[in-house]
């Protein structure tokens, strides 16, 4: 990864960081993917260590009582940060209804959105994602394709009502109501491969050969 000095918090607005860590792994066998674990490390350790270098709080998304008790046990290695749970009140709603419960829960105007089995999700890159949201709706990260990484960005409180909108006609999709806004900062992905050569920092684990895969490339 490309290496990039840690911001002083403090000198900043507010910083959150909503993970989305209520999937049930089914192309895994149903197993908790955020607890998956090498190197010594769970997943959900690694990215709440990289993300707490430049976020303030972290809200984990979570499924049910159930999970969020399977998952403190790994919050026990962070006793002095601010890290809270929230859970879906609409059912099969998808990770927009994550999402939405995330923001709600959040105390800052801009939140850095994540998916639970990231584990190489970039600090430098995630800092440069609030720096470029700053005064706008949303930093929204964009290949040459001109496809998108919607759970790997970060949107400010404008957009709760816009998924709120979403559900009324039915929408699932993250980037319904994300294109709603009006003032979406476009990121491309030769910026942030400055910061992250090998693009790690979009990695996530769905499959035992993806978590092979991660091994062989630390």
């Amino acid at each position: 990864m490309g290496e990039k000095t840690e911001p002083e918090k403090g000198k900043t607005k507010p910083r959150s960081a909503v993970v989305l860590a209520g999937g049930r792994g089914r192309r895994m066998g149903m197993v908790e993917k955020a607890l998956l674990e090498f190197e010594g490390k769970t997943i959900i350790e690694r990215l709440l260590e990289s993300l707490f270098r430049v976020v303030d709080e972290v809200i984990l998304s979570v499924r049910d009582k159930m999970q969020e008790q399977n998952i403190r046990q790994v919050l026990e290695k962070f006793p002095s940060r601010e890290i809270r749970f929230c859970f879906d009140t609409l059912e099969d709603a998808g990770p927009l209804e994550g999402i939405r419960a995330g923001l709600l829960e959040s105390r800052s105007e801009y939140s850095f959105v994540c998916a639970g089995d990231m584990p190489f999700v970039n600090f430098g890159v995630v800092d440069m994602l609030f720096e470029k949201a700053d005064g706008h709706d949303a930093a929204l990260p964009r290949w040459e394709d001109r496809k998108f990484e919607p759970l790997h960005a970060v949107y400010s409180r404008k957009l709760i009502p816009e998924i709120e909108k979403a559900f009324e006609k039915g929408k699932r999709s993250v980037l319904t109501p994300v294109f709603e806004m009006q003032d979406v900062v476009f990121v491309e992905v030769s910026e942030i491969r400055e910061l992250d050569p090998e693009l790690r920092t979009f990695a996530n684990i769905n499959t035992i050969e993806d978590m092979e895969l991660a091994g062989r490339q630390k």
